[in-house]
């Protein structure tokens, strides 16, 4: 089925209609609001992305979680962004997969039990006051988890088989199980600070211009 377009600022995806097909992007103001039941699959083609500048509610569960992927297995979509200012999300067993990036900006919020699973960017977070991460899993994504400003705690998060774990720009931080962070291509870890320290260079904050090269 499509994406219901949003109506009367709500829109409701219910489990009987599922999967649902998002063939381009859907942005969801402050004001309006996103029910998903458990067990719901939205499928996402090429241009599609999902933006969320409100308070924000995913909940899945276990039996039953909230997908996320690409129409087209070998395309990736846009992404999931949360840009909800001082209005938290709570997002709880939701996989999402093939996204090009997924990202937090200027926002706060919970993720429990969520799979990020073959994006390119699995979650970049940026210029926010705290994100928890609790119970997620990072796997086969080229950029698990990127913190380019802000804080992130978490809690029995296991960030393995990526080609990058946790990417640390100068005003991230990680507050968190390192060892959970393990069995990743290329680095498990970079702190970009300690590495340009080390080798007595000024820390450029302009990282996502030049991250392909700089690995």
């Amino acid at each position: 089925m499509p994406f219901p377009p949003i109506e009367n600022g709500k829109v409701k995806l219910v489990v009987a209609d599922s999967p649902y097909l998002l063939e381009q992007g859907a942005v969801f103001s402050a004001k309006d609001t996103l029910e998903i039941e458990p067990g719901v699959t939205v499928l996402m083609g090429e241009y599609a992305k999902l933006m969320f500048r409100g308070s924000v509610k995913i909940i899945g569960t276990d039996a039953a979680p909230v997908v996320f992927k690409s129409a087209d297995s070998v395309k990736s979509w846009n992404g999931v962004h949360f840009v909800s200012a001082n209005r938290p999300f709570e997002i709880k067993n939701l996989i999402i997969e093939n996204a090009f990036r997924n990202t937090v900006f200027r926002s706060k919020g919970i993720f429990e039990n969520v799979k990020f699973v073959n994006n390119y960017y699995g979650l970049w977070i940026d210029d926010v006051p705290e994100v928890f991460l609790a119970r997620c899993e990072f796997v086969r994504n080229r950029f698990a988890l990127s913190i380019r400003a802000g804080q992130v705690v978490s809690a029995d998060t296991k960030i393995s088989d990526n080609v990058y774990g946790l990417y640390l720009e100068p005003g991230g931080k990680f507050d968190g199980d390192k060892s959970l962070i393990k069995d990743n291509l290329e680095a498990d870890v970079r702190n970009e600070a300690e590495e340009l320290a080390a080798q007595g260079k000024r820390v450029n904050r302009n990282i996502w211009h030049r991250i392909e090269t700089a690995f």
